[in-house]
């Protein structure tokens, strides 16, 4: 006699959303913390529960989104029989950068180094025009010194 199971009600009460390329389904994350290098340093184990006629084929450096979260792929490896597979992940990090709308001293007032912006002020300090720059009291933009 053949016993069917429901794979899906494994995952029903614990499981997060998983995706991975164009797959998405269910998954349970564990992420154990683990004391290593004589009680120095915590770690994080992730580890990604899930069906494995749906992931069991990531292969290492995969991208994974679980819960939101990017994670890395570091290995996959089938238990029991074969129906689930175990994905050890590390947490990725951001990949690209976001720019200021201007460069560091455009001159004018949304710069990332602080344009005073205020012509009392401005001239006050040293001499320089309201879009004079400063940066720890120096002026950066060709104002006057």
């Amino acid at each position: 006699m053949t016993f069917t199971e429901n794979l899906n009600e494994f995952l029903a009460d614990f499981g997060v959303s998983v995706t991975a390329g164009a797959v998405s389904s269910l998954g349970i994350l564990d992420m154990p913390m683990e004391v290593i290098a004589g009680d120095q340093v915590l770690s994080t184990d992730y580890t990604l529960t899930a069906k494995a006629a749906e992931f069991g084929d990531l292969q290492y450096g995969s991208e994974v989104n679980v819960n939101g979260v990017p994670y890395t792929v570091r290995e996959t490896r089938l238990i029991d029989d074969g129906s689930f597979c175990q994905i050890g992940l590390m947490r990725s990090v951001a990949t690209s950068l976001t720019t200021a709308s201007t460069g560091i001293d455009a001159g004018d007032s949304d710069d990332v180094i602080d344009d005073l912006g205020n012509a009392q002020l401005d001239a006050g300090l040293d001499g320089g025009a309201a879009g004079t720059s400063y940066l720890e009291g120096n002026v950066i933009d060709g104002g006057a010194a």
